[in-house]
Formats: C-alpha cells, structure tokens, sequence
C-alpha cells in the first residue's frame, strides 16, 4: 500500500505504526499499557513459549518477579489482585457491604497466619458456615495458589492484605442495628 505524499503523485511506502501492546496480565476490562522492556517468557500449554510484556505493576507484583518466566502463580494472583480490587472498590463506594459473616471471616483471616494450608482451611470452612459471599468466592481457589510461591507478607499479597484489615477492622465496631437492639 502506498499514499500520496504531495500533490505530484509522489508516494512512499506505508510503514506500520510501533503498536504499544495492552499487558498480558492485566484483566481485559482495565488493561493498562505494557513496558517494551519488562519482558517474560510465557510458556502457554501448548505451541513455543514466547516472549509477552507487562506493565509495572504487574512485573513488580506478581508472585514470580524474581523468575523469568511467567508462571501459573502469576495468573492466579492478577485474578485475585482483580478480584479484590473490585470489592475494595465496591465497598468503597458503597456498592458491596459485606455480611455479618463475611466480617467475620475476614477477622478471623486477619488473626491468622497465612500459608497455602490455612487459606485453604479457613475458605473450606467459610463455605460449610454458610458465609459464602463475594469474599469467599473471590479467595476460592487464587488465594490458596499465591501463598503457596510467596511468604504471607509478600507484596503479591498487599491488597488481600488491606481488603481483610478494612473489613476485620469494620467487624470489631458495633454495627448500628446492633446498638439499637442491646439498649432497648
């Protein structure tokens, strides 16, 4: 293909424009611009691994920042970082206000230690207690898989980390209808 360049018909070539490519790890519905240079291997299922960028957050973020490759660890943490950034910005906004029992389960996920063994633990039984709201379907199965590649005080885990203090935080003040009913 070619275009005019003046009005004598001299034309040159199309040339492509440098595409700046969306991050390979970011959720589609907010994918933020890739760095050219923060590059990985990524070793889909099938075919050759190849090379994807990421922005840097996801680079810096994700569980695997020490490796090269991008690894399952990595998918499982951007879906909860999502995951847990909607409901931080619903609660936010006052679009998502947790149960009592979702408050609960966030104290008691603030009081313990965390390891792929106890997040497993805590949602399993979070499920039997019947307090399965949007908190526990968002750690269903991503929370159990990041503990397991980072400590529980990684930067993979800081959004958790803050969504689980706001609402263990939120749990510990009385709730205005309980007030209500224990002085009348």
């Amino acid at each position: 293909m070619t275009e005019p360049t003046s009005l004598t018909g001299n034309v040159r070539p199309l040339r492509p424009a440098a595409a700046v490519l969306p991050c390979h790890l970011c959720p589609d519905d907010d994918q933020a611009l890739a760095d050219p240079m923060l590059t990985v291997t990524f070793r889909a299922g099938f075919g050759p691994p190849r090379l994807v960028s990421l922005c840097s957050l996801c680079y810096l973020g994700r569980p695997s920042r020490k490796q090269t490759d991008l690894g399952s660890a990595d998918l499982a943490w951007r879906a909860l970082e999502g995951d847990v950034t909607r409901l931080l910005a619903g609660h936010e906004q006052g679009l998502w206000n947790p149960s009592d029992g979702e408050l609960e389960f966030a104290a008691g996920l603030a009081r313990m230690p965390w390891s792929e063994e106890s997040m497993r633990t805590a949602v399993r039984e979070a499920h039997s207690l019947a307090y399965a709201g949007r908190l526990v379907r968002a750690l269903d199965n991503n929370a159990i898989v990041v503990p397991r590649h980072v400590p529980a005080d990684d930067r993979a885990l800081h959004s958790l980390r803050r969504l689980v203090d706001l609402l263990a935080t939120e749990a510990e003040r009385p709730r205005e209808g309980s007030l209500q009913a224990s002085s009348g």
